[in-house]
């Protein structure tokens, strides 16, 4: 069995020195040292005449050993100790020959030169070869590097609980975001979840509404078809007897005469209206229903989409690359486009200088980025509420035609009305309304910032430029040639999503969500927000 090291060095405490085992019958000598009463018979007397101490080389008197009583007693003890641990008496002896003896006298070391750097035994330390060098014990040339170690070893002690401190402290980090992970996991499918109980909930109630408009509409169908029926057999009756009048001989038809207008007078027909007014209504106020519904979802999933996929960044604009035709806010977030501003003043080298264009100052090389362009028009809002109050005109015609206004559901009409249309005035008015000078446009969009500035430019993806251009007649995309779109409504703040790694610029109405066109691409270079402008009374804002 392996011994601990206190009891080794205890053991090593009462080995003898000479024979290498368990001190028997110990005695000391003048020097202090011990040996086996056996072993200093054995020591020869050196050339004085006395023996010397194998260890320290100092003479000493036979006749002054002494027996040292209390070691021996020590011995029997650690032989017992070593007996009860599996070991037999005896094996001292075997485990230093074991361990590391001197090779050339076999003896054990005891000694460590300085001057050499080597470990020596009693033997080799009176040899001519190291006497004259500094030799001292073994266990005090040790002394300063176990010192050594031991420091190194505390110092890679606090490494190791500072270490530990760290993982624990690591570790910690980890379990809150795990368990705010988890957290978030709960409440997103809990959000949802309400999300969906909340759509399902709408549906429900529009399908409901939609239903009883359908019973509504079923039920009138069937009193139209029956009193429509009624009417018809009715005249279908009076038109048989009149047939009938009209095929009898003179004399027995010129009989009654007389009371022929009172017998068949002429009646007015019923001609009701196929749906009642209520229902019609309401299936028109289901109609916008729908338009605010699809309307609401698109914006709240484009909103969705952009807050949670695309990062919305703010970008200002690079005042050494406007154009001179162009003035720029003091907070470089406004664009506006001025003829009389250029006087050929000093150009910067990356300035546009035929081309009334300007660049971001913030450019992408990766990411998803969102940001909006607001086109500020002047005119475009009163001509929106004219519009508006056309299309209302418009309604209200509509709704006259249709007998919204009557106060009676029923209508009976005569024979000899006739109606009257006015839509070739409307086509004239039209056509006159859809003549409209084009003023100028501008462009919004992404381009590189290598982007060729000096000369006319083409201004195409080809060249590094991915736009719209907006118009008060129309809104096109600057591919070759120009693709010409028409979105619902004419955008008035364009968000511009950029997917770098996907190779997509999506251009989106902001307001209402509608998707207005997207680019498909490769990019390599580095992409900066890009405005060009050539619109008097217009104003291009970046937002946020």
């Amino acid at each position: 069995m392996a011994m601990s090291a206190p009891l080794r060095s205890l053991e090593e405490e009462v080995t003898c020195s000479i024979c290498l085992d368990y001190l028997r019958d110990p005695v000391t000598i003048d020097c202090g040292h011990v040996f086996c009463r056996s072993c200093t018979t054995d020591v020869h007397p050196a050339s004085g005449g006395r023996p010397v101490c194998p260890l320290c080389k100092k003479p000493f008197k036979k006749e002054n050993i002494r027996p040292v009583w209390q070691l021996a007693s020590l011995v029997e003890n650690i032989e017992r100790l070593k007996v009860h641990k599996g070991r037999q008496p005896g094996d001292a002896a075997q485990e230093h020959c074991d361990g590391k003896l001197c090779e050339r006298h076999r003896e054990k070391l005891h000694y460590y030169c300085e001057d050499d750097g080597q470990l020596l035994c009693v033997l080799c330390r009176e040899s001519p070869g190291h006497r004259p060098h500094r030799a001292v014990l073994l266990e005090k040339a040790a002394q300063p590097h176990r010192e050594k170690i031991l420091n190194h070893l505390s110092t890679l002690r606090r490494d190791r609980d500072k270490i530990q401190g760290c993982q624990a402290k690591g570790e910690a980090d980890i379990l809150d975001v795990l368990k705010q992970l988890q957290e978030q996991r709960q409440l997103i499918v809990a959000e949802f979840e309400q999300g969906h109980q909340f759509l399902r909930e709408r549906e429900q109630r529009l399908l409901d509404q939609l239903a009883r408009l359908e019973q509504e509409l079923a039920e009138g169908r069937e009193k139209y078809q029956a009193r429509g029926a009624g009417e018809l057999a009715r005249l279908a009756l009076v038109i048989s007897e009149l047939e009938d009048k009209a095929q009898q001989p003179a004399a027995e038809l010129m009989q009654d005469t007389r009371d022929f207008l009172n017998r068949f007078p002429r009646r007015k027909f019923w001609l009701g209206k196929p749906i009642a007014r209520v229902v019609k209504k309401r299936s028109g106020e289901f109609s916008e229903k729908l338009l605010c519904l699809q309307r609401g979802l698109r914006e709240f999933q484009g909103k969705l989409r952009r807050d949670l996929e695309y990062k919305t960044v703010s970008v200002t604009l690079d005042p050494q690359s406007a154009s001179g035709y162009l003035q720029l806010s003091e907070d470089w977030k406004c664009v506006t486009y001025n003829s009389d501003l250029y006087h050929g003043a000093y150009l910067h080298p990356q300035q546009f200088d035929c081309e009334p264009g300007v660049l971001g100052s913030k450019g992408f090389t990766w990411g998803k980025v969102y940001w909006e362009v607001e086109v500020e028009r002047e005119g475009w809002s009163e001509d929106e509420e004219d519009g508006d109050e056309e299309e209302e005109v418009e309604e209200e015609e509509e709704e006259e035609e249709a007998g919204y206004g009557d106060e009676h559901e029923d209508d009976w009409f005569g024979t000899d009305e006739d109606e009257e249309s006015l839509g070739d005035e409307e086509e004239e008015e039209e056509e006159e309304e859809e003549e409209e000078e084009v003023l100028g446009s501008c462009m919004v969009g992404v381009a590189r910032d290598s982007l060729r500035r000096k000369g006319e430019l083409s201004m195409r993806p080809d060249d590094g430029v991915w736009a719209l251009r907006l118009s008060s007649s129309g809104v096109w995309a600057n591919t070759h040639p120009e693709a010409e779109l028409f979105p619902a409504v004419r955008p008035r703040r364009v968000g511009i999503a950029l997917d770098y790694e996907g190779g997509t610029v999506t251009f989106t109405n902001a307001e209402s969500q509608e998707l207005i066109y997207t680019f498909t691409a490769t990019f390599t270079r580095r992409l900066v927000p890009f405005l060009w402008l050539k619109w008097p009374g217009t104003r291009l804002w970046l937002r946020p």
